[in-house]
């Protein structure tokens, strides 16, 4: 059976809920995928707004009290533009966490169109937002959960995937203890349910689109799919990100986990909410 006529087999899909679940609960598990390419003139249009972006509008700060990214232990300059919610403020991260996807519209679409236009093409959106890690910035070890129980109460995946627009080789991702570089203009699964830090000790801004989206049918078929890409994007035939390092995490900052292991393992997917 199939999600659509030239979409992902529904077992494959399952297969991939279940194998973000169980890297959830570390248990092995889907932590990092490779899933889609941009073009050039997609890439160098995406890096060109969000300059102008960053020059013209005011970012939040996840070292300022009471940042929703405060509790993650920031250290250096960490800034965050949230593209997407409910008022007219790059700084305003209120929405961004909130498992909704109504009601939020790209701000100020007009002045960023390809910004717009790409994040118009990635289904059930919960938040899209930069990123930036100036040199010798970093987030400490800390665990959120992918694994999510819908407003219906069924299990399903809210999943993470960040876009690097601008990086060098010392930026570097830390996913229960495997150390990943992502390069640029590649799409990343990126699994947030596992003990996670970042940094960059690079000696320019690491700049990366991060977004998370409820896995729909539909999402998963845009993501993982074998049908066609989103405009600009093709899809990449090699996924597995091989580690450049390995690192131990004796401790970490945690949320408090959403969703027993025993009520997951019925996983599915998910409905827009």
């Amino acid at each position: 059976m199939t999600l659509s006529p030239e979409g992902i087999a529904e077992r494959d899909a399952l297969a991939l809920l279940r194998g973000i679940r169980n890297a959830n609960y570390h248990r092995g598990g889907i932590r990092c995928l490779r899933l889609l390419q941009t073009d050039p003139e997609l890439l160098r249009d995406l890096v060109d707004e969000v300059a102008r972006l960053r020059a013209a509008q005011r970012p939040s700060l996840a070292t300022e009290p009471g940042h929703v990214t405060a509790w993650t232990r920031p250290r250096g300059r960490v800034e965050q533009f949230s593209l997407l919610g409910r008022s007219e403020r790059f700084d305003d991260f209120r929405y961004d966490h909130d498992m909704s996807c109504f009601g939020k519209r790209f701000r100020r679409a007009e002045h960023y169109p390809r910004l717009a236009a790409f994040a118009a093409s990635l289904p059930a959106l919960v938040n899209f937002r930069v990123n930036v890690l100036a040199p010798a910035a970093s987030l400490a070890p800390h665990e959120e959960h992918s694994v999510v129980r819908s407003r219906g109460g069924t299990v399903g995946v809210r999943a993470r995937f960040h876009l690097p627009l601008v990086t060098n080789p010392a930026a570097t991702l830390l996913l229960d203890g495997e150390v990943r570089h992502l390069v640029e203009g590649t799409v990343y699964l990126v699994n947030h349910g596992c003990v996670h830090a970042a940094e960059n000790r690079g000696d320019a801004d690491r700049v990366h689109l991060v977004w998370d989206m409820l896995l729909t049918a539909h999402a998963v078929e845009v993501m993982f799919g074998t049908g066609p890409a989103p405009a600009g994007l093709t899809r990449l035939a090699t996924r597995n990100v091989e580690p450049v390092a390995w690192r131990s995490t004796p401790r970490w900052e945690e949320i408090a986990q959403r969703v027993r292991e025993s009520d997951a393992r019925a996983v599915g997917f998910m409905e827009i909410q």
